[in-house]
């Protein structure tokens, strides 16, 4: 589980003095304050800062890499994003498996949203709700707005206030050396500061979440229930949002003031997909299959009136992941009796075949679903493990590259890309490929010795050995600048 002191330190190691990673020091300057955000970095430093933080966060933890988990949360945020007051900017969405109740923003806009929070929402407008707040907090610039009355503070202190504004010190003792260069008045003055920013994310991500299709009284409402929760925990047992996003009384009357002039503006919405993925997520956090059983054979025999349809999936993938292959199916069945068109029970099918061996069969799956669902992330990328593992790497480089081709550039592309050119013996380009998933990790200096291991076996080419002669100065003159 990630802890408040991690978060720290992730943010302390955007910075020179607070952190050493591969021998090189970690380095990003930050211009000299000025009298607006505007003024204070330019969009592009403001990318980079976030890039290096999603960097560090990457090497110190592992994101949740589940396509269907990752193709939901995306998909989700794009929509919010394309309804806010900065469409075009580019955004990143990601999950973090941590349990808590948390999101958080980053400059850049990099939106971490925790597992914890997906479990805790009871409906998607509650997920997009925070969501929307958080989108909010990017597109207005509030991290860096936060530091106009700082004006002359260095860099480490200036990492350190960033740190204590964006992720709150709720306990004192998380991340010590962050907040060394900073006066507690100081620390005091930017959470009073920030307020007004809460105030204003409230209010943007409500204009976002209806013009969404989603209903604004899912904000106040979600914020209210993680209130009132609060009152049965103890201590350190706060919920995350609640000590990164205080919330008052006044607060979510506000907000049910301001709900209450907006009409829930009717979108196509697939919120069955929601509680899919909730159900998909609670077994993957698990961690004894034989408590997620018992968790999926109480609430099954509950006598209620919900839909239980996501509950048999969950049990289905919950036996799947205790071995019962056969129980698994026979779950599951009854769902694809039902809806034998939704792709969530036809991957889980495939997984199924997967793991008793039927290969051939999943794949099969995968080629229906193709001719329904073209191009999809989460079961084109499945596809590609699949193929990989029947000795199939030309076709899944094509469906890797089509992925590409729609701007599709997580790193596990890359990654799946370099095995597929490694599997069909062409290494200079298995080379370059890793060496793109390396950077998009972080690890610039890997990726530079990936780049000059592709042009060594790039031979006599010398189209190709300019193209990677072109990509590694570009890869080197980002690890200048992080190593100045």
């Amino acid at each position: 589980m990630l802890c408040m002191k991690r978060y720290f330190l992730l943010f302390m190691l955007l910075f020179p003095s607070l952190f050493i990673l591969n021998s090189y020091a970690v380095n990003i300057a930050l211009p000299e304050m000025g009298d607006s955000a505007g003024a204070l970095v330019s969009p592009r430093e403001e990318y980079d800062i976030g890039q290096a933080f999603f960097w560090r966060l990457q090497q110190n933890t592992e994101l949740v890499e589940d396509p269907e988990v990752n193709s939901y949360i995306q998909a989700l945020g794009y929509k919010l994003a394309a309804n806010s007051d900065e469409p075009t900017l580019d955004f990143t969405f990601f999950m973090v498996p941590d349990p808590s109740v948390n999101a958080f923003a980053a400059p850049g806009g990099f939106i971490g949203v925790n597992a914890g929070l997906l479990l805790t929402a009871e409906r998607e407008d509650e997920l997009a709700s925070v969501m929307a707040h958080e989108i909010a907090h990017i597109t207005q610039r509030h991290i860096l707005r936060s530091f106009e009355r700082h004006k002359r503070m260095t860099v480490p202190r200036t990492a350190a206030m960033i740190a204590a504004a964006l992720l709150g010190i709720a306990d004192p003792r998380a991340g010590q050396a962050a907040i060394l260069a900073v006066q507690g008045g100081d620390i005091q003055s930017m959470l009073d500061y920030s307020r007004a920013h809460e105030s204003e994310a409230d209010n943007l991500g409500m204009q976002t979440l209806v013009a969404s299709g989603f209903d604004p009284h899912a904000m106040p409402s979600f914020f209210e229930k993680l209130q009132q929760a609060s009152r049965y925990y103890g201590g350190d047992s706060v919920p995350e949002f609640l000590r990164t996003h205080p919330v008052t009384l006044s607060r979510i009357a506000d907000a049910r003031g301001r709900a209450v002039n907006y009409q829930k503006q009717q979108q196509p919405s697939d919120e069955l997909q929601f509680y899919l993925i909730r159900e998909k997520l609670r077994v993957m956090m698990a961690d004894k299959s034989s408590d997620l059983l018992k968790h999926y054979e109480h609430v099954l025999a509950e006598d209620s009136n919900k839909n239980k349809d996501p509950l048999h999936y969950g049990y289905a993938l919950a036996l799947l992941k205790a071995g019962q292959h056969t129980k698994a199916r026979a779950t599951l069945q009854p769902l694809l009796d039902k809806d034998r068109d939704r792709l969530a029970y036809q991957l889980a099918l495939a997984d199924i075949e997967l793991a008793v061996g039927r290969v051939s069969t999943a794949l099969s799956i995968y080629e229906e679903n193709q001719r329904l669902y073209p191009d999809d992330k989460a079961l084109s990328m499945k596809q590609v493990h699949a193929l990989l593992r029947t000795g199939r790497p030309q076709d899944a480089a094509n469906l890797l590259q089509t992925q590409l081709d729609l701007g599709e550039n997580s790193r596990d592309v890359f990654k799946l890309m370099a095995q597929a050119k490694g599997d069909m013996g062409q290494k200079s380009q298995a080379h370059t490929w890793l060496a793109e998933y390396y950077y998009r990790s972080g690890l610039l200096k890997a990726a530079a010795d990936q780049l000059r291991l592709a042009a060594e076996a790039a031979g006599h080419d010398e189209y190709q050995r300019a193209k990677i002669a072109s990509r590694l100065r570009e890869v080197e003159k980002a690890l200048a600048q992080m190593e100045q």
